[in-house]
Formats: structure tokens, sequence, C-alpha cells
């Protein structure tokens, strides 16, 4: 099974994330006939298998997202960090100067 060679994901909506969404789903359709040789609608397969599928791909998007979110999370804390020492830097580097007698010299 093909997709017609005119058709462009990217101007079927004048929103561009659904249309990469949609690009996104016809790459996986495409991926899954050549792995599988046949479309969903072909597929013929016990609803419990389905299910079984399912929730292992669901599990697997939830390891995902934690471990997405704890690089988010450390990316987060190092920010903090690096605003604090430049905040620092500042504070000391450019803070008033206070006016200190000049002793002449004898």
């Amino acid at each position: 099974m093909t997709i017609n060679p005119d058709l462009n994901p990217g101007d079927i909506t004048n929103d561009a994330i659904v249309n990469e969404v949609i690009k996104k789903i016809l790459d996986r359709h495409m991926q899954g006939m050549e792995t599988f040789g046949k479309t969903m609608a072909s597929n013929e397969r016990p609803l419990d298998q389905w299910i079984a599928e399912t929730v292992e791909e669901l599990l697997d998007a939830v390891h995902y997202l934690v471990k997405a979110k704890t690089q988010i999370d450390q990316f987060k804390t190092k920010r903090k960090e690096l605003e604090t020492i430049v905040s620092t830097f500042k504070n000391e580097t450019f803070k008033e100067s206070v006016d200190v007698p000049v002793q002449e010299e004898i």
C-alpha cells in the first residue's frame, strides 16, 4: 500500500501542529506496512490482543514521559543554580563602590 504521491501532509490544514501529527501518522502507517505487510483494517486479531498491545505501548509511553520529566527537572535545577551564580556575580562585580578617602602623599 502506498500513499498518494501528490499528498503533501504539510498542506492539509493551516495548523502546523496538526499537519505534523498527520505526517507522523502516515509515516507510522508506512513503517507498519513494511514491517507487517497489511493494513490495520485487514489485521484480524482478537480484541484481548489489541488491548494487551495497547497496555504495553502505554506502559512504554509512561516510561518515556517519566524520563523526559526527569530531564526537564534536572534542567530546571541547573538553570536555577546558574541564575544564582550569575546574580551573585553581578551583585559582587557591579555593586556600588564606597567612597574611600584618598591619602595624599607626603
